[in-house]
């Protein structure tokens, strides 16, 4: 009587587990299949384990295990499950593991061990994972990593969510790539299209260079980073250079990378940065542009040349392995002792010469320099050489700033030691007028000429000159001479277009008219002749 009894209760419960119960509450789970299940008095009222192939329904949720304990409530299922944990959820995500534990009301299932989720091309691996079935989401915290494409991103937090086709990585994140790792502290990652948020400080490393951005997007897939300032301003450092802006724009592939607003390219071989407030740099070709308020900025020991211009460009020379650094348009520029204008400068960087072209001006602390070309040789970041080439003109005032000495030929060349001019070599129709002096007060006005010349300096006084081919000069006492006899042709005083700080490089400050000029010289320095 007890085997017959027994028997038909395992028969009834077979029967009943192969069949889908009425739901009669949505909280619960349906039983739709187990090879065995039996009911033990050990294990509560309530609770009936299931054993073998045992498959159960929550709403659009299939859950498949070897073995589980379903506590059966009035308005609610809890489950516990083991071995071979498969959960289908809406026929497109699968969910697998070692160990579940799902509550029906809460909607949440806790798979533990060997935790995979599979969805088409993504897949999540953990020990830990807490998934959502109402929410459609699942989380791991104990560290995960995902494998999406040729990308495998890791972390100790992250968050799937399927729908949305997102993952969201938190704490010690990294994405290997055979082309290069991403560290992150937050990430949030796009499974179809591959494209990374970067929502936390950043760094992207390559064989070529390295990243940084605390905001902005980087497509995995393509190359690609679309990048946006965060407190710090995003960067791209290669072997040689470092590409800032408030946004970048940069493709791996094409080695562009292109900045709008606060644009800097450093130079870090040759002390050299370029800004403005757009810009790009291809790092393959090593093409540079900056404009809209472009900036070159040239160290030299310890101070900094600020140069400005319309446009800036730094163009490669490949076969020498260096380059050109060109501006034009309005070039001012301005460091502690020396300052010039010009319209258009190329910087050499195989000899570290600067070429100043159409009618440039420098001044070199009280001297102003003005010819059609001007060069300026440098070695060691320090200036040694200036070349004055075609309607070369040199001027310095006394201290008393009413007397100008002059220097003036076809062609010249000035030597530079400890940035203080020694020398000058003129070269063409020389001439000079000078104001020797005797214990700082001034004894005459010296008026020389020769077909060429050389004038020594020291503590930025004239020393001496020497006149090599067809000399002729003479002394005059000073004050008695007219006035065109103590400018030579052509002079002209720049001082008020002169820079004064670095900000004045971005003044616009137009260069007088020659005629214009000599006018209000004359009228302010010699009075008005019509009076």
């Amino acid at each position: 009587m007890h085997l017959r009894i027994t028997l038909g209760l395992i028969i009834l419960s077979v029967i009943g587990f192969n069949q889908v119960l009425p739901a009669q509450n949505k909280a619960k789970v349906e039983i739709e299949h187990a090879n065995v299940g039996e009911q033990r008095a050990s294990l509560g009222p309530n609770v009936r384990l299931l054993i073998g192939n045992v498959k159960l329904k929550h709403g659009n949720t299939t859950m498949l295990c070897d073995s589980a304990y379903f506590h059966d409530y009035n308005d609610s299922t809890f489950i516990e499950a083991f071995s071979r944990i498969h959960i289908i959820q809406n026929d497109s995500i699968h969910l697998y593991g070692n160990k579940l534990t799902y509550n029906s009301r809460e909607g949440v299932a806790r798979v533990r061990e060997n935790v995979k989720i599979e969805k088409q091309d993504i897949t999540v691996l953990t020990e830990f994972l807490d998934y959502d079935r109402l929410g459609n989401f699942g989380y791991y915290f104990n560290g995960g990593e995902v494998l999406s494409g040729q990308n495998t991103l890791t972390s100790v937090l992250g968050f799937y969510y399927p729908d949305l086709n997102e993952v969201h990585f938190k704490d010690s994140v990294t994405v290997n790539n055979p082309r290069y790792t991403i560290l992150s502290d937050t990430l949030k990652y796009h499974t179809i299209t591959e494209v990374a948020s970067i929502l936390g400080p950043t760094f992207i490393h390559s064989d070529n260079n390295l990243i940084y951005s605390e905001n902005g997007l980087y497509d995995t897939k393509n190359d690609k980073a679309h990048l946006f300032k965060g407190q710090k301003q995003s960067y791209v450092q290669g072997k040689e250079n470092l590409l800032k802006g408030d946004t970048i724009y940069y493709d791996r592939e094409q080695g562009l990378g292109e900045a709008f607003s606060q644009f800097e390219l450093h130079d870090t071989t040759n002390n050299l940065i370029i800004t403005g407030d757009y810009g790009y740099y291809n790092e393959l070709t090593q093409y540079a542009l900056a404009t809209k308020k472009a900036q070159l900025l040239q160290v030299y020991q310890q101070d900094t040349l600020f140069l400005h211009a319309d446009t800036l460009k730094a163009i490669p020379l490949i076969e020498e392995d260096s380059r050109l650094v060109k501006a034009y348009y309005n070039v001012k520029f301005y460091r502690k002792d020396l300052q010039g204008r010009c319209d258009s400068m190329v910087y050499d960087f195989r000899d570290s010469t600067n070429t100043f072209y159409n009618d440039p001006v420098i001044w070199a602390q009280k001297n102003q320099m003005t010819a059609q070309t001007i060069k300026l040789f440098s070695k060691n970041n320090a200036l040694y050489k200036a070349e004055l080439i075609n309607s070369a003109f040199i001027i310095a005032p006394e201290q008393d700033s009413l007397h100008y000495n002059q220097i003036k030929g076809r062609n010249m060349v000035g030597y530079i030691r400890n940035n203080e001019l020694y020398r000058i070599d003129v070269d063409g129709n020389g001439q000079t007028i000078y104001y020797p002096k005797d214990k700082d007060v001034v004894i005459g006005v010296n008026r020389a000429e020769s077909s060429s010349l050389s004038i020594f300096l020291s503590k930025k006084q004239i020393t001496g000159i020497k006149l090599r081919t067809d000399p002729n000069g003479n002394l005059n006492p000073p004050y008695l001479l007219p006035a065109e006899d103590v400018r030579l042709k052509g002079f002209i005083w720049l001082e008020n277009i002169r820079p004064k700080s670095k900000l004045d490089i971005f003044k616009q400050v137009p260069m007088p008219k020659m005629d214009e000029y000599t006018k209000v010289y004359d009228d302010y320095q010699f009075g008005d002749t019509n009076e």
